[in-house]
């Protein structure tokens, strides 16, 4: 949508809408973020669970007679990682243990429409005494495995296997820090004892001490600079503590070693995916097809990687690819949910339809494709029948902050100010760092004109900013809104250092310059940088028509203007129209456009202006 092209709720709407099709492995580029989250419900996480560990049964609460459940929240990366854990119910004496073991789980990565993200749920540890029966508690309150550990030790202080052997049965025991001493202690002796260094980096995750991990590994690589395991591991953790780069140097120096082996370009890939490297990650993933040629997973990321590259047919012909080689491929029904997505960018709301349908009957559950599917109706104004969309999406996950702000904004449609208002705080309620949801609610209430509210809600939004690229644009409409221009340009301009090639605010602040007159030419070529990135967009060919007119070259603005006509007819966009025919001489069908726009719902400034010229038109 053009900037200042008709009522700020539009401006939302395009904003929140592309957030949706791009939560899929779609456009995470242009509208970066930190890495999306979701939240599972309670009950569910465990069932994805491929690694478990049981807990370790504290003595003190064996000796106490201590049981019960203890309710373990868990962050997972993508993939399938637990990267912090944190016990929120249960006993004292059994949340620390349940904490530990709930780090040392593993599950299948989790894929919102194609791409992997990180997830928040939990796991629930029940503690019995039937299967853990109390402790005898003597004069010695070590555990018998530590202090065999330890006198083995005694009787050869200088071997670096004993003080391994005690480092392990000290975790084993939960006591991660009188562990990591000893591991120490054992890789001092014997430098190159990968498996202290594994177990030591294993300990320090367990606590959820990174930088110590990445620490141990970097000094096990440069002990064993050729082993395998350790430079994959080391990659690993560098990737799920956002270190992409270092990742991508490491799992190279592993594709040295193992040239042959496809699963290794696709780590390779996936890193350099994360890193935001998309050409490179698509030669990354060919090279590991030329491999292994029927690997679908590969052109899924392939397809992933050309949608943030706004490349909308190439990621289709990926997609389709990908159901080619592996017609029963596990994930198909988000396959499709990411096609429809392509189809809506590039062929229309009507085939992306047919693609969302058919994810939905592969998984009836899967919330992505209806929130989407809410898009494609959303698309063609059957906003009745988004909502229900999105609404079935809130009820399969209903702490998904974003389709409470896409409900939201389909009642603001609607005209129904009371529901939007409630969507927008529960997304707040269920995600309180949503910048989106913010400025969503600042721009709901400044409609009301409740602005000291309003203000207070954006200066609250604003602190998720800089990496919320769509935070700039919402935060730029609505200035631009209350009349603070310059301010709203600032935005825009912040958004382009971050991310210099954001489509969005090249049209935006392009067509904000042209229609002050002002600096024409650097306008046109923000906007044609626009239009190159998405071609079918048909906001972006009115704004570079539009320019074109303003630069006398009528020929191109004909041109443009009929075809963002054709891609979608909007007042504004025919106003335009008719002005270019007009000005060619091309009266009747200046008339005939200016009529057509009259027909549509539009604000009364523009209306009043087009039957303005009309009556001119009319009496010649």
């Amino acid at each position: 949508m053009n900037f200042l092209k008709g009522p700020f709720a539009v401006v939302v709407t395009t904003v929140v809408f592309g957030l949706i099709i791009f939560a899929s492995p779609l456009a995470i580029d242009s509208q970066s973020e930190s890495p999306k989250v979701i939240r599972k419900p309670d009950g569910v996480l465990e069932g994805s669970a491929i690694t478990r560990v049981d807990p370790v049964y504290p003595p003190l609460a064996k000796a106490a007679g201590v049981t019960g459940a203890v309710v373990v929240e868990v962050t997972i990366d993508e993939k399938g990682g637990v990267i912090s854990s944190q016990a929120l119910s249960g006993h004292p004496l059994l949340k620390d243990s349940a904490a530990a073991a709930a780090r040392g789980w593993k599950f299948s990565p989790t894929l919102l429409s194609g791409v992997p993200v990180r997830v928040i749920g939990t796991i629930t540890f029940n503690f019995s005494l039937d299967k853990h029966p109390p402790a005898i508690v003597d004069a010695d309150p070590l555990p018998d495995d530590i202090e065999t550990a330890k006198k083995a030790l005694s009787a050869n202080s200088y071997s670096p296997e004993a003080h391994y052997k005690l480092a392990q049965a000290y975790r084993d025991e939960n006591l991660p820090e009188k562990a990591i001493e000893s591991y120490k202690r054992a890789i001092e002796l014997r430098p190159d004892y990968k498996q202290a260094y594994v177990d030591l980096a294993s300990t320090y995750r367990r606590i959820n001490n990174r930088d110590e991990e990445l620490a141990t590994y970097r000094q096990a690589i440069a002990a064993l600079p050729k082993d395998v395991e350790l430079l994959s591991e080391t990659a690993r953790a560098l990737s799920e503590t956002e270190r992409y780069a270092e990742a991508v140097d490491i799992q190279k120096r592993v594709i040295q070693i193992k040239p042959d082996d496809p699963h290794e370009y696709d780590e390779l890939a996936q890193y350099l995916f994360r890193a935001r490297r998309y050409l490179d990650a698509i030669g990354t993933f060919q090279e590991s097809i030329r491999l292994r040629p029927k690997n679908g997973s590969a052109y899924h990321w392939i397809g992933a990687a050309y949608m943030n590259l706004g490349r909308w047919e190439d990621a289709i012909a990926a997609y389709t690819q990908v159901l080619a080689v592996e017609p029963n491929y596990s994930q198909a029904h988000m396959i499709h949910t990411s096609m429809g997505s392509a189809y809506l960018r590039s062929r229309g709301a009507t085939q992306a339809l047919d693609e969302f349908k058919r994810a939905i009957e592969l998984n009836p559950r899967y919330a992505p494709a209806y929130s989407d599917m809410g898009g494609a109706y959303h698309s063609l104004g059957r906003y009745d029948d988004a909502v229900q969309s999105v609404k079935k999406a809130i009820e399969l996950q209903p702490r998904a902050a974003s389709y409470h702000i896409s409900l939201g904004d389909l009642y603001e449609h609607l005209g129904r100010a009371d529901d939007a208002e409630k969507e927008f705080r529960e997304a707040l309620k269920v995600d309180a760092g949503s910048s989106q949801a913010y400025f969503e609610l600042a721009a709901l209430l400044f409609a009301q004109k409740k602005t000291d509210e309003a203000d207070a809600l954006i200066r609250r939004g604003t602190e998720g900013l800089p990496k919320n690229v769509n935070g700039y644009v919402v935060v730029s409409s609505m200035l631009k809104h209350q009349g603070r221009d310059a301010e709203a340009e600032a935005a825009l301009r912040k958004l382009l250092q971050v991310d210099p090639n954001n489509a969005l605010a090249l049209n935006n602040l392009g067509y904000a310059m042209v229609e002050r007159n002002e600096k024409l030419e650097e306008a046109l070529v923000m906007i044609q940088r626009a239009v190159k990135a998405a071609p079918k967009n048909a906001s972006y060919l009115d704004s570079l028509g539009w320019a074109y007119f303003k630069l006398d070259k009528l020929d191109e603005a004909e041109r443009y203007l009929t075809e963002a006509a054709q891609m979608g007819a909007s007042p504004l966009i025919l106003d335009h129209l008719g002005d270019a025919f007009q000005k060619r001489g091309k009266t009747a069908q200046a008339r005939d456009v200016w009529q057509k726009a009259l027909m549509l719902p539009t604000t009364k400034d523009l209306a009043d202006r087009i039957k303005a010229k009309l009556d001119v038109t009319n009496a010649k």
